[in-house]
């Protein structure tokens, strides 16, 4: 059995349903298992989970304030989890031959756009949020493996190397702001370089042996001795300065690789609270801001705050994913509806009535990221109906 298949349990008897904490809104990380004669199967891939939730984790200490430990800006390296761990997850999506590229790039599109309402609670409309850098990173994966079907993920140093380019050498973009920041720093997560770690997650599931993750991994550290020698230790997520980049290779990877073999260690897969929320990350992603903004009116950071939104989120993500279940079940024309007319009522009620009061717009921002949860699974259920394309090598073998 493979390195990729060692942590997860027995294989589902042919033709059964797949029922766990799956829900549509992540991008769930998963194994494809084929048995003669029957449909494909979905299994967990517990390690991807576990990393993802670990991400979470961190992501909401990275956004609780702790004013005399400024080492804590460590916690930042949870977007590098979150986005590889993202890159494990879109390499099955990515690399099936089934023609479904149209459904990929509709719903990449779909994140690509919804993103905006996140980024209008967030305060950071100009600038690619989490959403949207996933929704592009899924085009781009789409086009590079078109590009060069058999060595795409080998491709995960150029999107820092483009960056590296405009920082130093070119000054394409030198402020923040505009369209220019969906693409090149700076910015919050521009698909320059952040690409990088979306590819190095499909690269190492593609390639899922304990050797390449530890050649990833110290070639990365071998560079940021080198780097960090001449330079000095900059860490600067912002501008994506070489030492983060090097070390966002390196942490990722090794820290996939103890997973892998401590899982591989156990009988059954332990965690399983954590697991969830790996397995539900963009809906955790999406409630820990509003927990988090509702707890710090009242405690304004440091550990109380992180535990506060920790539970909080974790306890939030049930009704979350139960919204999901009810949009699933429901047309998803109406769906999208009542999500769109509920965005606009929330974008003139605070253009007309609310004024400057601070927590009301923020809380009933929160109403669009709500809607989102709600339509995207409706969304996905649409883009279901988009014409499969011939594969491509089908498509060669017929021309």
């Amino acid at each position: 059995m493979s390195d990729d298949c060692s942590n997860v349990g027995p294989r589902p008897a042919p033709g059964a349903a797949f029922r766990s904490s799956q829900a549509p809104m992540s991008v769930s990380a998963s194994l494809i298992l084929r048995a003669p004669d029957s449909p494909v199967v979905l299994a967990r891939d517990h390690a991807v989970d576990l990393l993802k939730g670990l991400a979470c984790l961190l992501m909401v200490l990275a956004h609780v304030p702790f004013p005399d430990a400024p080492w804590l800006n460590i916690a930042t390296m949870g977007s590098v989890l979150f986005f590889t761990s993202t890159g494990m997850n879109l390499w099955g999506l990515v690399s099936r031959e089934r023609g479904d590229e149209a459904r990929i790039a509709a719903n990449g599109l779909f994140l690509i756009f919804a993103g905006f309402a996140n980024n209008y609670v967030q305060g950071t409309l100009g600038q690619a949020d989490v959403f949207q850098s996933a929704g592009m990173a899924m085009i781009a994966m789409l086009g590079l493996r078109w590009l060069w079907p058999r060595g795409w993920t080998w491709l995960f140093p150029l999107p820092f190397a483009i960056h590296y380019l405009n920082q130093h050498v070119f000054y394409w973009k030198i402020h923040d702001g505009g369209v220019s920041s969906f693409f090149l720093t700076p910015g919050l997560f521009p698909l320059l370089p952040w690409l990088s770690f979306y590819l190095m997650g499909a690269h190492l599931k593609r390639y899922p042996s304990p050797r390449m993750r530890l050649a990833v991994a110290a070639s990365a550290l071998a560079a940021l001795g080198v780097v960090v020698g001449r330079a000095g230790w900059d860490f600067n997520k912002f501008w994506m300065s070489p030492d983060y980049w090097l070390l966002g290779l390196a942490f990722p990877a090794l820290l996939l690789d103890a997973i892998r073999r401590w899982l591989g260690r156990r009988p059954r897969p332990p965690w399983g609270e954590i697991r969830f929320w790996g397995a539900n990350s963009l809906v955790f992603y999406i409630l820990h801001s509003l927990v988090l903004r509702f707890f710090g009116i009242w405690i304004p950071g440091g550990v109380w705050l992180l535990l506060a939104g920790v539970a909080g989120t974790a306890l939030l993500l049930r009704p979350g994913l139960w919204l999901q279940a009810w949009a699933r079940e429901r047309s998803p024309w109406g769906v999208l509806a009542g999500a769109g007319l509920l965005a606009g009522a929330i974008l003139g009620l605070e253009a007309g009535y609310l004024g400057g009061s601070y927590f009301a717009r923020t809380f009933i921002s929160f109403g669009l990221t709500l809607a989102f949860v709600a339509a995207y699974p409706a969304f996905k259920r649409l883009s279901d109906r988009l014409p499969r394309a011939l594969p491509r090598r089908e498509w060669m073998l017929h021309s």
